[in-house]
């Protein structure tokens, strides 16, 4: 007598069940998955973050100070550049530097391409990975193109009295607020259009964020007290910000949850919570006989 099988198949209850089941298990690993890779972002941006520092600490063994945040091109010393640019050989970038010197003798603006090839250039070193827009050069509404860069040196406050200066630089025994307790560089999410946070044009602090006057890595003060005529409402404080709004080009923040990533004048990176805004002040004075801690 031949052995029948019975199969059954899977009920529509059952198979909504499964999914059910499928839902909730990916709705508990998907806020997990996403703080991995969030961890993994803000590690990535603080080893970044090293690298420059430690290339201003190479500058200021080899040129006895560290770098500046305008400097000049040797032979046109009306062309400045910024330290993102006076940076390059202390990151292996060489070659890169000296095109960019050579193409600044050229040309003064620094925006064209070409000549300014270095301007469509990303650094890997200048950019946080938690911002996926700066992997490759971004075109804006206008046409305008440029490798964008996540960081800024810090010029102190209101009076330009941190570790990185304008007019010339700043010996590491000039801080004597101490090297642990003083910024270096910090994080600064770029606007990314109309050349405001590009990292190869220079901007000086108060200069407006628009094609023509820069917006590049220079420097940002702890509160920037400036007014442009996009933001009228200074002083523009450590916090929370907006890709989309370009009154946030104008102070210190990151797309990492809650802080931002600085480097400070020992060489050392640490993640700052937005709570520490009251310290920002004393934090970005290289002297000013501040006694702060970040422990």
């Amino acid at each position: 007598m031949p052995i029948r099988c019975h199969r059954r198949g899977v009920t529509l209850l059952e198979l909504l069940v499964v999914l059910a089941v499928l839902g909730v298990l990916i709705g508990l690993l998907l806020p997990a998955v996403q703080n991995v890779r969030g961890a993994a972002a803000r590690m990535t941006c603080q080893n970044n973050l090293k690298q420059v520092a430690l290339a201003f600490h190479h500058s200021e063994s080899a040129r006895g100070t560290l770098p500046q945040a305008a400097d000049y091109v040797p032979s046109k010393p009306q062309v400045g550049v910024s330290w993102a640019v006076t940076g390059l050989p202390y990151l292996e970038q060489g070659e890169l530097y000296r095109q960019a010197l050579a193409n600044y003798r050229l040309e003064f603006r620094g925006f064209r391409n070409p000549p300014h090839a270095g301007v469509v250039t990303v650094v890997k070193a200048y950019t946080c990975p938690a911002d996926g827009r700066l992997t490759a050069p971004i075109t804006d509404d206008k046409g305008y193109a440029a490798a964008y860069g996540s960081y800024e040196a810090v010029g102190g406050g209101a009076d330009f009295n941190g570790a990185i200066r304008e007019a010339r630089g700043v010996r590491l025994t000039e801080v004597t607020d101490g090297t642990s307790s003083t910024l270096m560089l910090g994080e600064r999410t770029p606007r990314g259009k109309y050349f405001a946070g590009n990292w190869y044009a220079l901007s000086l602090p108060g200069s407006d964020d628009v094609a023509g006057s820069g917006g590049g890595l220079s420097l940002l003060l702890t509160a920037q007290p400036y007014p442009s005529y996009i933001c009228m409402s200074p002083p523009f404080k450590f916090g929370p910000g907006r890709v989309e709004n370009p009154c946030d080009h104008f102070h210190f923040w990151s797309l990492h949850p809650g802080g931002a990533n600085f480097a400070l004048c020992d060489g050392s990176v640490r993640f700052l919570r937005y709570a520490v805004e009251p310290l920002m002040a004393a934090l970005g004075s290289r002297a000013g006989g501040e006694v702060v801690s970040l422990d």
